[in-house]
């Protein structure tokens, strides 16, 4: 197994950056994914019909609440445990138990979303647990 070795952009930034970046991917991911579902239950589903509660949902709520769930998965189980492809598998794992909230009315859309959030929690393991990646998001200041 590899040795894990943080790449950050600061010395003070050692000790944080493990912890908030999962959060931070996580937050970014679904509140783009969460966008895409909205357009899509906009144009093919419901149309503008309770308009504000989804938008409040997609904008504020679910990237808080899924961000910080994952966030918290992610620090509890992978984090200073495990890293290369093995921590980015197992991010792509914990990452298909989270829910759309049109699942019920459109069993399709629902379906779609396991290979979709396995591939963007695999990706994200990719960035958090990689080398290279690492330094892509040191670069990027985060």
């Amino acid at each position: 197994m590899a040795q894990y070795q943080l790449i950050t952009t600061t010395p003070d930034d050692y000790k944080t950056a493990p912890y908030i970046r999962p959060f931070l991917l996580f937050w970014l991911s679904y509140l783009f994914i969460e966008a895409i579902s909205l357009a899509a239950g906009i144009f093919s589903m419901t149309g503008t019909r309770d308009l504000l509660y989804k938008v409040m949902w997609t904008f504020v709520f679910c990237p808080l609440g899924m961000g910080g769930t994952m966030g918290d998965l992610i620090n509890s189980f992978i984090v200073d445990h495990y890293y290369e492809k093995k921590a980015a598998h197992f991010t792509g794992i914990l990452t298909l138990h989270l829910g759309w909230f049109g699942a019920s009315d459109h069993p399709i859309w629902f379906h779609w979303r396991y290979p979709a959030l396995w591939v963007i929690g695999y990706m994200n393991g990719l960035l958090l647990f990689t080398d290279e990646e690492q330094a892509r998001l040191a670069r990027m200041k985060l």
